[in-house]
């Protein structure tokens, strides 16, 4: 069976403008390609996904199963739908396709006691196998005021998977760095997490927690933005074998 362990089905009220054009910077070099002044829909190219053409690329590239992965920004910046609203939806759409798309929570823990009630109604109601959270938006994944969080996600038995490396726009990479994990796993054991992005520009961090935790793993997504400029890191890494915790 192949999984799509990380997948993004956009709606384009949910990320903030200012988040949105951050992203999609780099298209303003082509001349004529994309008018950043205008707000017109169809100058936010892939901000709106289709469900049906998502299983069919699927079928196409032979891809069994996907997790989807809402992204809460809320908190950073206005949206135009509710972070619950948003979740909600994912969480609809996806049961309308046989277990082939698989629904993880996206939630803030900046949230406080907000995240843990969404983490704890989705899990009640929806049966939700994982979280995606983004430290980006201005949290220590150490800081003493996220233990309730990651114990609800221990207790829960969720994955967690965390966006690592480059931000852009209001978001804040400082916050990014995967090192910080490190006093987390050692009080949480039984924390499954996945570091996105190979951990990007702070890759040599996850090699380090890969060695030290059975229990940390990653994923090759957006490599392709560094890999070309520094080919000599495919052949680094923390000489475990690749592998995801949803077969396990």
């Amino acid at each position: 069976m192949i999984i799509d362990g990380r997948t993004h089905v956009w709606q384009r009220k949910m990320p903030p403008d200012s988040l949105q054009r951050a992203y999609m910077e780099p298209l303003r070099a082509p001349d004529g390609l994309l008018d950043m002044k205008q707000d017109r829909e169809q100058d936010f190219p892939m901000s709106q996904v289709d469900m049906e053409l998502l299983i069919q690329s699927m079928k196409e590239a032979g891809v069994d199963k996907a997790v989807i992965l809402p992204l809460d920004f809320g908190l950073v910046a206005k949206t135009e739908v509710s972070v619950e609203a948003y979740n909600d939806r994912v969480f609809q759409n996806c049961g309308s396709f046989d277990n082939r798309l698989v629904p993880f929570i996206g939630i803030d823990p900046n949230r406080g006691t907000r995240a843990v009630g969404l983490v704890e109604k989705y899990v009640r109601n929806c049966s939700a196998k994982g979280v995606k959270v983004y430290s980006a938006t201005g949290f220590y994944p150490n800081e003493e005021r996220m233990h309730e969080f990651w114990d609800l996600m221990v207790e829960y038995d969720l994955v967690v998977l965390t966006h690592a490396g480059a931000s852009r726009g209001p978001l804040d990479e400082n916050y990014s760095h995967p090192i910080l994990f490190g006093e987390v796993l050692e009080r949480l054991p039984g924390l499954k997490l996945v570091i996105e992005h190979l951990g990007g520009k702070f890759r040599s961090e996850t090699y380090e927690l890969a060695r030290q935790f059975s229990n940390v793993y990653t994923d090759c997504s957006a490599l392709q933005g560094w890999l070309p400029s520094e080919p000599d890191c495919a052949g680094q890494g923390c000489g475990r074998r690749s592998k995801t915790c949803l077969e396990e």
